[in-house]
């Protein structure tokens, strides 16, 4: 079974997920790594020429079934972690992504905003490079319920 960790821009998922898997001495993916070697182009690029809606089809087929996600997976009835996932942070936008990580091991990152701002600063992900910081608070808000809704309880 895998881990996935999801949670806004710039939380630190993928290197939580570097260094969990590390420990662990497991596999570490990362979907956004995944989507740029599957698709030999950039997120930036490829949104550039397909669009947004594009990407995150293409996203939710990475995190639902993607071959480089099943290379260590035993089956789903396993109750060790054979692999860390970090999502994208928008991987949450797709309510079938919600629902598939709701059936999954979901780990939220949730560092603060003003943390996250500073980071989105000094590296923009694709989707806030040229944004200004009302409107990345604006998503971070409107993202929280659909990461808070990818957890089990």
């Amino acid at each position: 079974m895998l881990l996935y960790i999801i949670g806004f821009s710039r939380a630190g998922k993928s290197r939580l997920a570097q260094n969990l898997a590390s420990s662990w001495q497991i596999s570490a993916y990362d979907t956004d790594l995944v989507f740029c070697q599957e698709a030999r182009t950039s997120i930036a690029e490829y949104v550039k020429e397909n669009g947004w809606n594009a990407f995150r089809k293409r996203e939710s087929e990475i995190l639902m079934g993607s071959p480089s996600l099943e290379l260590d997976s035993p089956s789903s009835n396993s109750t060790t972690c054979s692999g860390v996932v970090a999502c994208g942070g928008g991987i949450v936008e797709l309510a079938q992504n919600r629902d598939f990580l709701r059936s999954q091991r979901v780990l939220w990152l949730a560092p603060p905003l003003e943390l996250l701002l500073s980071r989105i600063k000094l590296a923009p992900s694709a989707y806030f490079q040229g944004k200004s910081e009302a409107e990345i608070i604006t998503e971070y808000h409107r993202r929280l319920p659909l990461y808070r809704d990818c957890l089990a309880y």
